[in-house]
C-alpha cells in the first residue's frame, strides 16, 4: 500500500473493512488432527476447521474501531 498524504486517503483504504473478512488459512496439520477428517473430503474438512476458527464477530468489532492517523516527520 502506498502511503497516504492524507486521513482522506486513507479511509478507503482502511474501512470500512468489515465486509472484506474472509475464512481463515487452515493448515494440512489441523486437518489431519480432526477426529472425523477421514470420513470428509479434505476440502470440506478446511471448510468445516476454518469455520470453526473464524472470529467475523470479533475481526469485525476490531475493525471499526477509530483509526489514528499520524504523520512523521522527515
Amino acid at each position: 500500500m502506498t502511503t497516504p498524504s492524507s486521513p482522506a486517503c486513507a479511509r478507503p483504504a482502511t474501512g470500512p473493512a468489515s465486509w472484506k473478512l474472509c475464512l481463515p488459512e487452515v493448515s494440512d496439520r489441523a486437518v489431519r488432527g480432526l477426529k472425523f477428517s477421514a470420513a470428509l473430503s479434505e476440502r470440506l474438512a478446511v471448510a468445516t476447521l476454518a469455520t470453526r476458527l473464524a472470529d467475523f464477530e470479533g475481526a469485525a468489532a476490531v475493525l471499526d474501531l477509530p483509526v489514528r492517523f499520524v504523520v512523521a516527520a522527515d
